[in-house]
């Protein structure tokens, strides 16, 4: 196809999409500043786009629609050429990157294995470093731990194992070990000696109670003095094995168990002499057997505390003489009336009978001899009663209740006594209880309670009243309720006679109107 005649110029496809390209941007520009003038109105500057954008579409057609364009050949040609060449340009940087790469890779291998072995030796550092920091941090620890458990062994075991072991000492062993516990005391309370010479003498004292305990197990004897039983002292040897204790003098005549006092010299405690010779022999020969007392001498203690009775009511006080009389009495009167009433014997049922008969049959004496003949209040009774048995019922029966009446209190008589003695004897033990208790404290006033041994009197006066109160009180109570059922049961017994003989006066009273009535 051919231009217009005015042009004088062909156009190819490529010069075609220039031009093209141009209008565009011609369009382009020519809207933007008719976008971004101050003068003209929102709707003016639409309008102008909108007819630029118009003219550009129509001058496109026409370009695209002239005869310009070349053939398809010569397009395909031409693109054919820029292809290969573009190939060929291609093949060559293939060349060029393939010839390159290999020491490329080589160089990049080269740098990850330098940034590899370099991060390793960092990492190697930074680990080195952590274990330093944490090594120092666990030797402080460490450290700061053992001062600490030194500490406290120093301020705690270690004065808990001398309070211990001056507590285990016996009384012949404190000579011995006692001028190195002074020592070692006065070592721990300088200031100026280090720890170590502190723990030191510490450990040297453990040995030694190591084997200290190591000879109590096989036995040993060392020397000394203590004191006999007369208070002298003595020069010998301490015989020991484990707790058990014993001295020998040195002219081998006093020998003894050791027993531990507040006195600052061991004592000794008399022993039989069949265990003398055996301690003897044990000393002249080293072989023998040894008088053993498993209470550590708790038992001959405790026989040496027995007292006698009179001791024992000294202890007691003032207040334990009308205790005592108060039982004497209560003891008198309480054997008086069991007695008195361990010898009344009741009458049997059957007398009454026999009674009643004789009078039935108008044996007057019969009946008041066999009346007369009974023993105890009953008899009285009885014999009241065959006196008046003339008499109507209601009569016999007051006379034999005031009989009752006044045989009470001959048998009741004293019982007061051991009630009221069986009431006032807690009493006066309470009383002495006071009293004791107020010594007590006076005792303690002037001695102080540190010493309980000046205060047992006082306790002993509170607790020696108070048991002798309940000793007479108790037995007492038992004697008075005993005597006062014994004393009813024969006022019952006496009642029940007397009811029975009224009672036989009644039918023989009956039978005696009924023979009346049939002879008439």
């Amino acid at each position: 196809m051919g231009v217009p005649p005015a042009t004088c110029f062909q156009y190819s496809a490529c010069d075609r999409i220039g031009i093209r390209e141009w209008c565009r941007s011609w369009v382009s520009l020519t809207a933007s500043r008719h976008k971004t003038s101050p003068k003209m109105t929102a709707l003016q500057r639409f309008s102008t786009i909108h007819l630029v954008q118009r003219i550009s579409c129509v001058v496109s057609f026409c370009l695209m629609t002239c005869g310009w364009a070349q053939s398809i050949e010569q397009l395909t040609e031409r693109q054919q050429n820029r292809l290969e060449e573009a190939t060929e340009r291609l093949k060559t940087l293939r060349l060029e990157i393939r010839d390159q790469q290999i020491p490329m890779g080589k160089k990049l291998a080269d740098l990850r294995y330098e940034t590899d072995g370099k991060e390793r030796l960092l990492k190697e550092r930074q680990r080195l470093r952590d274990r330093s920091s944490l090594s120092l941090e666990q030797l402080e620890s460490q450290v700061a731990a053992g001062k600490k458990e030194l500490d406290y062994i120093a301020d705690n075991l270690i004065n808990e194992f001398e309070s211990s072991f001056k507590a285990a000492l016996s009384p012949g062993e404190i000579s011995t070990f006692g001028e190195d516990l002074r020592q070692l005391d006065l070592l721990l309370e300088q200031t100026e000696s280090t720890e170590t010479e502190k723990l030191s003498a510490s450990m040297q004292q453990i040995a030694d109670s190591l084997d200290r305990i190591d000879g109590l197990l096989a036995g040993k004897r060392y020397p000394g003095s203590a004191l006999d039983p007369e208070g002298k002292q003595l020069a010998g040897s301490f015989i020991q094995v484990g707790p058990l204790l014993y001295f020998i003098s040195e002219s081998k005549d006093t020998v003894g168990w050791v027993e531990e006092t507040r006195t600052l010299k061991p004592k000794m405690r008399s022993i039989g002499s069949s265990e003398v010779k055996a301690i003897q022999n044990l000393s002249e020969t080293g072989i023998g057997l040894l008088p053993v007392d498993p209470t550590l001498g708790d038992a001959v203690a405790f026989a040496e505390t027995k007292e006698s009775w009179q001791e024992h009511f000294k202890k007691g006080g003032v207040w334990v003489i009308p205790i005592i009389g108060f039982a004497i009495l209560s003891m008198l009167v309480a054997i008086y009336k069991t007695i008195q009433v361990s010898l009344i014997r009741q009458p049997q049922p059957m007398v009454v009978h026999e009674i009643i008969e004789k009078l039935g049959a108008e044996d007057s004496k019969g009946a008041l001899s066999l009346a007369a003949s009974q023993s105890g209040p009953a008899a009285q009774m009885l014999t009241e009663g065959v006196k008046n048995a003339a008499e109507s019922v209601e009569l016999v029966e007051e006379v034999m209740f005031e009989s009752i009446l006044g045989a009470q209190p001959k048998l009741e008589r004293f019982l007061n006594v051991i009630a009221v003695t069986a009431a006032t004897a807690p009493l006066l033990g309470l009383l002495g209880t006071v009293t004791g208790i107020i010594k007590t404290f006076k005792l303690m006033e002037i001695f102080g309670a540190g010493d309980p041994k000046p205060l047992i009197s006082g306790i002993s006066e509170a607790l020696i009243t108070t048991e002798m109160g309940l000793i007479l009180a108790i037995p007492a109570l038992i004697a008075h309720a005993l005597l006062s059922r014994r004393v009813a049961g024969i006022l019952a017994q006496m009642e029940k006679l007397s009811i029975a003989f009224v009672n036989g006066l009644s039918r023989r009273d009956v039978g005696f109107k009924a023979a009346e009535n049939s002879t008439d």
